[in-house]
């Protein structure tokens, strides 16, 4: 069985557009990885509105009509580092200055 040339071009223009359905850039596989990018951008969306909404918890609990007086305590104590004359303060272990064995060995031999 023969082509005709009129055949032969429809061939080619049914195989050319058929590429760029499937890989060119607004074809099946793009649509793919765009439909990704939505669902990636979307879960990012949703962890920025659930931070807004923390922070903006966080300020309704220091505006004057609405202060807490337990969180501004909490904030002190733990941006300022502030305590009561009457507390003692314990240090955790891992932010306690450790000497390495090496050290406390040579300490001694001197």
């Amino acid at each position: 069985m023969k082509l005709s040339p009129v055949g032969l071009g429809l061939l080619g223009v049914i195989c050319y557009l058929s590429y760029h359905a499937i890989a060119g850039n607004q074809g099946l596989s793009q649509w793919s990885r765009f439909q990704d990018d939505i669902k990636s951008l979307e879960r990012q969306k949703q962890d920025l509105l659930d931070q807004r909404d923390k922070l903006s918890q966080q300020v309704s609990r220091l505006s004057l009509e609405t202060l807490d007086m337990d969180y501004v305590e909490e904030l002190a104590r733990q941006r300022f580092h502030f305590v009561y004359s009457d507390e003692v303060m314990l240090e955790p272990p891992e932010l306690a200055p450790q000497l390495s064995e090496n050290e406390d060995l040579f300490a001694l031999s001197n």
